[in-house]
């Protein structure tokens, strides 16, 4: 009589922690996943330049535009408001003082912008 309720207080506590040990799978995001906006540059200048995009006033890095040569970038929608933002992409020449401005561009998650860096 002993061992069977040993076997019943054994069973009690195992039955008891099963749900202790469930895995819940993480929730899905909803929607489809966010689109990757690109931004093209072809740069004609000499000198590498570090591209940075501009909004609200606040920069963001983006990478490098070797001199002579095209590249592009890809940025998350989260940087646009609402579906659609204003934002200015900055260009600066690596190793020289100065920096150029593109002017307010609208895009729109999953365009491509392409900007030109004349020498």
């Amino acid at each position: 009589m002993m061992y069977h309720r040993s076997f019943l207080l054994a069973f009690a506590l195992l039955t008891a922690g099963l749900p202790a040990c469930s895995h819940n799978p993480e929730p899905k995001p909803e929607g489809p996943p966010p689109k990757t906006t690109m931004l093209r540059v072809n740069n004609r200048n000499f000198y590498d330049m570090q591209i940075f995009l501009v909004r609200f006033g606040s920069r963001t890095r983006l990478g490098l535009a070797p001199g002579n040569g095209s590249t592009s970038f890809e940025f998350p929608s989260q940087f646009l408001q609402s579906g659609t933002g204003t934002v200015r992409f900055e260009a600066n020449p690596v190793g020289s003082t100065g920096r150029a401005f593109t002017q307010d561009l609208t895009v729109q998650p999953g365009d491509v912008v392409s900007v030109d860096i004349l020498p």
